[in-house]
């Protein structure tokens, strides 16, 4: 979301984006945060923003509760699987990484006053963002910049939280890098919800096996599926029990709710004044409760634009935001249900990627027609053949989509039943299991050895969690470029040769940081 500005022009842009989306119409929330990789020495982010917007900076807090209640958690078809390791593996980067806060804000309410800003600053727009910055001038929005005079080659960005009257989107228009750029998008909605008007990946369950190491190929998968079609978008986990409960994982405890976690965190950072475990208890008094949350104002510390104004006043029938805060500036919560019934609202979280060099598209958001939950635990359908099984069939011949609007889950989440087997799922089985063994056992300082070390070779390619688009492991507070994410939507004999290619590729490239947890 926005676009990156560098000095030189060029030198450095967006690797990694974390967006979180909130909206009931009027209102819309959104939470951003980028992983910026290049050799800039300075570089300013430009967000446009429409009139009487209220502009902060959120705690770390927020959005890594939210990669921690939904990112997939990987299972074997048996709880104790017939050779080696079991337990869970966990397909994101659930560690806390540290965020840059910018060194200067401006606002500007146009385009000629966002170019003396930005020039005054050292900083140039190159031809291809100018057209753009100009037709979202002209849709009437105004812009925020900020300006990270002293960069490193990597930048995480702090939580940018912006509330005003936009549409409800991920907002990618601006948005572009010079290698493949990752998006993990999570939305707050009445039920369920429909990224985008295409169809949505799914993933080919046949393809999803667990390994005699204790790991899975979902990552490697999943990674292909979405980088061979880019602008697509993947559900991974939807539903309700996100927000405060939890989900429970076959054998190896919980995932945990985005409730409880986010508290915790928030007061582990200082950015909560209040008792966690109080804050979690006051919220889950009312999370069953199917009234709506009343307003919650932001605070706008870090910018007003225009003269917007917010003034809570709950009436009887509503929920106070307070119930939802824990002090501090720890309202994220608050803002997101706000408008909300705690009941009624439903956690999804999507992910894609836009194309090296290429800007992304706004995508849509709009209440399903259909819903069903799925995620965040995914049941591998069968073992590699180095586990002595077999995958559970076929590849899917029919392609890596599911057809579109329907807000339909993706094939990938839940449990699956992992059948019997076949020759083809056979042959799957041991194409990835040997491209797996191959990787793993690469030493390029981005293998499968996580003791290797990762600061002197090439991980072009990741997906999130560190150095999406960068050319090496630096930056990334877990540094194991071990699950690059290769899969794809091709015929049986196709997709298995991409694979073959894609995940011999694994070690050098970069994947978001798999964690296994151990059988509980």
């Amino acid at each position: 979301m926005g676009a990156i500005v560098s000095s030189p022009p060029g030198s450095s842009s967006t690797s990694e984006v974390r967006v979180a989306v909130s909206s009931t119409g009027a209102r819309t929330s959104r939470w951003v945060s980028l992983h910026v990789h290049g050799t800039a020495t300075a570089f300013a982010w430009v967000v446009p923003v429409k009139p009487s917007a209220f502009v902060d900076l959120s705690s770390d807090a927020w959005l890594e509760s939210l990669e921690d209640a939904t990112a997939p958690r990987v299972v074997p078809p048996d709880v104790s699987p017939p050779c080696g390791a079991g337990g869970v593996e966990v397909d994101g980067d659930l560690a806390h990484t540290t965020t840059t806060v910018p060194d200067s804000v401006a606002t500007a309410a146009d385009v000629a006053t966002l170019g003396n800003t930005l020039a005054g600053w050292g900083l140039t727009v190159t031809g291809d963002l100018a057209p753009l910055l100009e037709a979202a001038g002209a849709d009437g929005d105004s812009f925020v910049a900020l300006l990270y005079s002293s960069a490193a080659p990597d930048v995480t960005t702090r939580t940018l939280r912006i509330v005003d009257a936009s549409s409800a989107s991920i907002p990618l228009a601006l948005t572009s890098g010079s290698s493949t750029l990752a998006v993990t998008a999570y939305t707050f909605t009445t039920g369920g919800v429909t990224v985008g008007t295409g169809p949505l990946l799914t993933l080919d369950q046949a393809l999803l096996l667990w390994q005699a190491n204790g790991t899975s190929t979902y990552g490697p998968v999943s990674q292909t599926l979405l980088t061979t079609n880019p602008g697509s978008w993947l559900l991974e986990t939807t539903g309700h029990a996100e927000l405060f409960n939890g989900e429970v994982v076959p054998g190896s405890g919980a995932v945990p709710a985005l409730t409880p976690t986010y508290f915790s965190r928030a007061w582990t950072y200082g950015d909560a004044s209040g008792a966690p475990s109080a804050c979690s208890a006051a919220a889950l008094a009312v999370s069953t409760s199917p009234s709506t949350v009343a307003v919650a104002c932001p605070a706008g510390a870090l910018a007003r634009v225009g003269d917007g104004t917010c003034e809570e006043a709950p009436v009887a029938e509503q929920i106070a935001p307070d119930a939802l805060r824990c002090g501090g500036i720890a309202d994220d919560l608050a803002i997101a249900l706000s408008g909300m019934s705690p009941d009624g609202t439903w956690l999804t979280r999507a992910r894609s990627v836009v194309s090296p060099g290429a800007f992304g598209d706004d995508t849509a958001l709009a209440p399903a027609e259909e819903t069903s939950t799925t995620g965040p635990v995914v049941s591998c359908s069968g073992y590699g053949e180095a586990c002595g099984g077999s995958s559970g069939g076929a590849p899917n011949p029919t392609g890596g989509t599911t057809s579109g609007g329907s807000g339909a889950p993706p094939s990938g989440g839940g449990t699956t039943d992992p059948g019997g087997g076949n020759g083809a799922g056979s042959a799957v089985s041991n194409v990835v299991g040997a491209a797996l063994d191959a990787s793993s056992s690469t030493d390029d300082g981005c293998g499968g050895d996580s003791s290797s070390d990762d600061s002197g070779d090439s991980c072009n390619g990741d997906s999130g969690g560190g150095d999406a688009g960068g050319d090496d492991c630096s930056g990334d507070a877990s540094p194991d470029c071990t699950l690059a994410r290769p899969g794809g939507r091709h015929a049986p004999t196709s997709r298995i040769l991409l694979l073959v290619v894609a995940l011999a590729a694994v070690a050098r490239r970069r994947g978001r940081g798999a964690v296994r947890l151990p059988a509980s």
